[in-house]
């Protein structure tokens, strides 16, 4: 488990369908406080012995430390890729208004009350 209080993590997708469709997944169960979903990367890697190019798309997701192992295991269970890049760092330093947001947004801390309340104020 990471001890910071927000992770990044990066991750590539060969279509911005299923990028867009496991981003939204992880955001939409708390999982992820944010994900963005980058335009068409060029990527060069070997696999099975060979030199590949493939065109994808690059997700980073902002995690809350204490959800990190977590969303690891989730995005591994809906990753198309038989290995996929996971590559995380510690956030060293978060705006303090972005993590209380971030915080605030995680569903688990989240009571139906405070969603309401939320609501009332956006809509």
């Amino acid at each position: 488990m990471s001890q910071a209080d927000l992770m990044i993590l990066t991750t590539t997708f060969a279509d911005r369908d299923k990028a867009r469709e496991v981003a939204c997944l992880m955001v939409d169960a708390g999982l992820a406080v944010c994900a963005q979903v980058d335009d068409k990367i060029e990527s060069f890697y070997q696999w099975k012995g060979e030199v590949c190019q493939d065109d994808e798309v690059r997700v980073t997701f902002k995690i809350l430390g204490d959800r990190f192992d977590l969303f690891c295991g989730e995005l591994k269970l809906n990753h198309p890729y038989d290995v996929p890049q996971l590559i995380a760092w510690p956030a060293s330093f978060t705006e303090r208004a972005y993590l209380d947001w971030a915080r605030g947004k995680s569903r688990i801390n989240e009571t139906s009350e405070d969603a309401a309340k939320e609501k009332d104020i956006n809509s």
